[in-house]
């Protein structure tokens, strides 16, 4: 019961930390994804003249919500194990003072993000509802799909969180990786308008693709994705999950010594 009330206390110190002493405060987290979308509108519709692709069976024509669809779960996924490499290193003190579960501080970064994406996804709801979708019915979908990447996520911030006491250079290796993602998955483009082979078999079923085409399905589409599709997320997520903790707990006792 402690160790839960201190991950719920580190949780909630990760949301209120998160923009202190910051004007906007939360409107970051949605300032940050509408300038994306802007900017990658631009592009898309007028600079190289592209029409987006209609969402099957959705009809849906509308870039900048496929745009909002792919990029949310991407940032919860990049971000949360961004800040989650510094949060053992972070914690430290805490580390060397209390006996606790270290890797609840990866986890109160997780759930920080999540409840972050959460409130996003319901902001993206809304304007797929104005703009006339009939998305409410797919969002337990939606729901489920998203705790498996959360799942996965939190799996591969273990590992990093835990290198990265022992190579600094785990840091900035992802924050290049990231990037690379970013334009492996099917976020800015639609996998339907490829024709080199590699690509398409790269962006739907990469290591963040499977999640995204997934959402896209739900979000965009207004379909469930296909049985294969759903087992692989659930193998992705909770494989991903436990290889985390099993690197992470064989690492940890050596993390004091270490700072």
């Amino acid at each position: 019961m402690a160790h839960r009330n201190l991950l719920y206390l580190l949780s909630l110190k990760e949301l209120r930390t998160r923009y202190k002493k910051s004007v906007l405060g939360w409107a970051w987290s949605l300032l940050n994804p509408l300038s994306q979308m802007l900017i990658f509108t631009v592009i898309f519709k007028y600079v190289f003249k592209q029409n987006p692709l209609p969402g099957d069976p959705s009809g849906l024509r509308n870039f900048p919500l496929y745009f909002l669809a792919g990029l949310l779960p991407y940032n919860f996924f990049a971000i949360t194990v961004g800040v989650s490499m510094g949060a053992v290193q972070g914690g430290a003190s805490l580390i060397k003072k209390v006996q606790f579960p270290h890797e609840h501080l990866v986890f109160s970064v997780v759930i920080a993000q999540f409840v972050t994406l959460m409130i996003e996804l319901a902001i993206l709801t809304a304007a797929l509802l104005l703009a006339g979708s009939m998305v409410l019915p797919w969002l337990p979908v939606m729901l489920a799909v998203m705790c498996m990447l959360a799942l996965f996520t939190t799996g591969v911030a273990l590992v990093l969180a835990a290198a990265n006491v022992f190579y600094h250079d785990v840091n900035y290796l992802w924050s290049i990786v990231s990037q690379l993602l970013f334009y492996a998955t099917p976020i800015i483009y639609f996998p339907q308008a490829i024709s080199l082979r590699p690509l398409v078999l790269l962006a739907n079923y990469g290591p963040t693709g499977s999640f995204i085409t997934a959402a896209h399905n739900i979000m965009y589409d207004h379909r469930v994705p296909s049985a294969g599709r759903l087992l692989e997320l659930v193998v992705l997520g909770f494989g991903m999950f436990f290889i985390g903790v099993w690197v992470f707990n064989r690492l940890s006792p050596k993390f004091a010594e270490e700072m």
